[in-house]
């Protein structure tokens, strides 16, 4: 299995390639999705088309005719969140992503949210509308309350949300491209919110690792995400690397 990050976000990236190789990582996705103008999605493309570095990025359906064959793209992020029904994905997918598999781009079809019921039932209604079927899936998983362990409710383990995620795809090679661990304020008890440490968001990413390898047909899984941000809220604390530079354990948890 392949060992991936979140990075980058539509800015430039080239200059973080080098350490990101040091830390084990191979592959990097970054956000092309927000990109209107033509210059810097090409700027952007380049960046990464020859790099050491494989990239997967993350494209808008009018966006996927940019990629080459054995390019790697991933069809919008999360649309299950973005108000996009079941069947305009399958829209964009018959449109857009179909297309650009048959001409050789590795396309992964889904970037779902989690792997909740909910989650999973939008996507086996997508999944159904589409001509052609994706080869490639991607997913993200993110815990509930108590870590690594915890199945989402409606499941008795983690490796049942898998199973339930195989009986709509098949044999479809599949990327978890979001998963992490973060060190903000969670469930309060009393007036005092509980929060992980980096020790342990670091123990809960090594299991997701492995865990992760050990699924036939996942090739890759991606942490979420590079950098914290600079408040101390939830999405700012997902980092594997502080402000200052410095990196948390969560850096070495799939070398471990």
């Amino acid at each position: 299995m392949e060992y991936g990050i979140n990075a980058g976000f539509g800015d430039p990236i080239a200059h973080d390639v080098n350490s990101l190789i040091r830390q084990g990582f191979s592959e990097i996705r970054q956000d092309l999705q927000y990109i209107k103008d033509a210059d810097v999605l090409q700027a952007r493309l380049e960046e990464l088309r020859f790099s050491a570095i494989r990239p997967l990025w993350i494209m808008r359906p009018d966006q996927v005719s940019q990629a080459r064959a054995c390019e790697r793209v991933e069809l919008l992020n999360e649309p299950n969140l973005h108000k996009v029904t079941p069947q305009g994905y399958a829209q964009d997918w018959n449109l857009h992503g179909a297309p650009a598999q048959q001409r050789g781009v590795i396309v992964f079809a889904g970037s779902i949210s989690n792997l909740t019921r909910d989650v999973l039932s939008w996507w086996q209604q997508s999944w159904k509308l589409m001509d052609i079927k994706p080869t490639h899936v991607s997913v993200h998983r993110y815990p509930r309350d108590a870590g690594f362990s915890q199945p989402h409710r409606g499941f008795g383990s983690r490796q049942e949300e898998v199973t339930a995620l195989r009986d709509i795809i098949g044999d479809a090679v599949v990327s978890v491209t979001e998963f992490g661990y973060h060190t903000g304020a969670r469930k309060k008890w009393g007036f005092w919110p509980t929060r992980w440490s980096d020790v342990q968001c670091a123990a809960f990413a090594k299991r997701e690792w492995q865990f992760w390898a050990q699924q036939t047909g996942v090739e890759s899984a991606y942490i979420y995400q590079l950098n914290d941000g600079p408040t101390n809220t939830t999405l700012d604390r997902y980092g594997i690397r502080r402000l200052d530079g410095s990196w948390k354990p969560s850096a070495d948890a799939h070398r471990s």
